[in-house]
This record gives C-alpha cells, sequence and structure tokens, in this order.
C-alpha cells in the first residue's frame, strides 16, 4: 500500500505521460483528500483518459463533478464504493460507451444524461433509496443490474425508465440473493411483481444467490414474471453461484423436493400469462432444490420454440438428480464442474 504523497505523485505522473488506462483501487485512506482532482484541466492530461476506474476513493459530490467535466474523452468509467457520494451526475459524455457505478449505499441520486454513446450500464447494489434518472442514451442497449441483499429492486427501477430506453435493451443481466428470511419479510404480492414489457431483450441472465434450503415460492413468482416480461428472448441463462460452495452431503440432501412441496411444484411449472421464445436455456450451478426444478420446468413447459437446454450440476450427486429431473427433455446435455 502506497502512501498518500506517492500515491498522489503517482497519479500526476500518470497524467503527465498522458495514460489512457488508470485503474485505482485504495484501501483504508477514507481521509484522502483527492486534490489532483482540482488540477486545472489543460496541459494535465485528464483529457486523455478512455478508461477510468476509481474503487475505494474518497470523493465528493464536488469532487466528481470536477472530475467528469475534465474527462470529456472517456469511454469507460467505473466508480465504486465512494462512500462520500450522495448525488452522482453525469452528464454530456459524448464518447463513454461503459458505466459502472456499484456499492453506493449512501448515494442519493443518479442522473445519466446525454450520453449519446452509452452502450452499458452497470448498477450493482445502490441504496434501496436512491432514483435514477436516465434520458438522452439512444444506444444504451445493455443493463446489468444486482439488487441488494433481501430488497427486490429490479421492478421499481425499470417502471421508472423512460419507456424509449427500456424498449431498446437487448441484453439485460440480474443478479439477486434469496434466503429463507424473505418468507418472513412484509412483502407485495406477486401480482404486483409484474415487471413491464421488455420486448427487445434477446438475451437475460439470471444469477441468483440461494442461501439456506427454503423453497421460497414467493421469489419464484418474481423470477417468473421476470422471465414472462422478457418473453421474446431468444437466451435465457440461470446462474447458481452460491450453491458452488455447498458440497457437504447434509445440505445436498436437503435440497430434495419433500412431499409437502409438491403440490406447490406443480402448480409453479404450469402454464404462464404468454408464451416464451427462449430457444436456448442454460442452467449453470444445478443442485435441485424445489425453486431450482420449478422456475426450470417453467421455462421449459412454457417455451414454444425450445431447441436446447444445457444443465451444469455442482457436483456429481446434483448431476445424477439432473438426470432425473430432466429425463423427459429432448436435446439436454449434461456436465458438471466437479
Amino acid at each position: 500500500m502506497v502512501g498518500k504523497g506517492n500515491f498522489e505523485s503517482w497519479f500526476k505522473f500518470a497524467l503527465a505521460k498522458k495514460a489512457e488506462i488508470i485503474h485505482i483501487a485504495m484501501y483504508g485512506f477514507k481521509d484522502l483528500d483527492l486534490d489532483f482532482l482540482r488540477l486545472p484541466s489543460t496541459n494535465n492530461g485528464f483529457q486523455c483518459l478512455k478508461d477510468l476506474s476509481l474503487h475505494g476513493l474518497k470523493l465528493t459530490d464536488r469532487d466528481f463533478e470536477l472530475l467528469v467535466s475534465n474527462c470529456l474523452a472517456l469511454e469507460s468509467l467505473t466508480v465504486e464504493s465512494s462512500y462520500e457520494l450522495k448525488n452522482v451526475s453525469i452528464v454530456g459524455l459524448s464518447k463513454l460507451m461503459r458505466l459502472n457505478l456499484s456499492y453506493f449505499v449512501e448515494v442519493e441520486s443518479i442522473v445519466i444524461r446525454d450520453a449519446i454513446s452509452l452502450v452499458s450500464l452497470t448498477l450493482y447494489q445502490l441504496s434501496s433509496e436512491c432514483t435514477v434518472q436516465l434520458s438522452n442514451t439512444p444506444k444504451l442497449t445493455k443493463l446489468n443490474f444486482q439488487e441488494r441483499f433481501g430488497q427486490v429492486m429490479l421492478a421499481e427501477f425499470l417502471d421508472g425508465m423512460p419507456s424509449c430506453i427500456r424498449g431498446q435493451l437487448q441484453v439485460m443481466h440480474l443478479a439477486t440473493s434469496i434466503d429463507f428470511y424473505m418468507q418472513k419479510m412484509d412483502l407485495n404480492t406477486p401480482d404486483e411483481l409484474l415487471l413491464v414489457d421488455l420486448i427487445n431483450i434477446k438475451h437475460l441472465e439470471l444469477e441468483i444467490n440461494m442461501r439456506g434450503t427454503c423453497p421460497c415460492w414467493y421469489m419464484l413468482s418474481y423470477f417468473r414474471h421476470l422471465v414472462e416480461a422478457c418473453s421474446f428472448s431468444d437466451k435465457l441463462v440461470i446462474k447458481y453461484p452460491y450453491m458452488l460452495r455447498a458440497y457437504n452431503k447434509t445440505l445436498l440432501e436437503a435440497y430434495v423436493v419433500p412431499d409437502y412441496d409438491k403440490t406447490l411444484l406443480e402448480a409453479y411449472v404450469g402454464v404462464g400469462r404468454c408464451k416464451l421464445s427462449v430457444k436456448y436455456l442454460e442452467i449453470t450451478g444445478y443442485l435441485g432444490a424445489p425453486l431450482q426444478l420449478a422456475l426450470a420446468l417453467y421455462v421449459v413447459n412454457n417455451a414454444r420454440s425450445l431447441e436446447s437446454v444445457t444443465v451444469v450440476a455442482a457436483d456429481k450427486n446434483a448431476l445424477a438428480r439432473a438426470y432425473e429431473d430432466f429425463r423427459h427433455i429432448r436435446s439436454v446435455s449434461f456436465s458438471t464442474y466437479y
């Protein structure tokens, strides 16, 4: 870890050399005052930066405004874990193509306007109170969104997005976490989770971090509504990353569907509100949990043009379970991580 003085000297040196790529991750310097951001915009190298990534830096709203106003050539910008920020504004970065704003737990508002080249937007772990305003982003087609643990946030975010921008989206990735505690939360009814239609989404990816052995049927309704909202997508990828760390025999056995859940499972894998256009279904980290099985069978039962299913099981025990769960499906391939 470099000291404050060395850090600023290094950064100024990179600017003087007109570096096009600068990535900085700082830890343990919460009181670091970034004086270099207040350098004159002329002859300081900011105008040459094309790729800037800042993690863990102390940035006030004023710091961020100065930074953005100086870096007009930016094509990629990542800002993570800047706890001083409250109101973030990104206006007029005409060359910006990739934007990542993540772990903004204190941010109250984000404004993104006139980013006419923006293609990919990543928003991870925003405050549940944070508002996001998008306007004049005619090329935005990819959205990466991660909900905060135990909170359903994507539906509200999409509902507040201008319809013209929402209609541009073609690729969407949602990362979310669920566990048995969500069964006890004061949540909306499943019908209130119905998302707006996203008719141009062609690739939908769900990354579901499951904790505990609760089937969590409420969350299955949420995922069903999301899949239905993207009913014209060609490819659906469902990932279960947390399961990859759950290999003990006791936990694996807990994911066998108990008799009292079979009636619920059969109800949830039935006919949805619309037919799906999914051609390729890919499931990774499969263990055979009730929610995993129900979501997969729901897609299979409602996909009118399904051509292939790929199942990557978490281990050999899960692979055997996958063979049993999907043996009735044609054009299915199986593999395992371990």
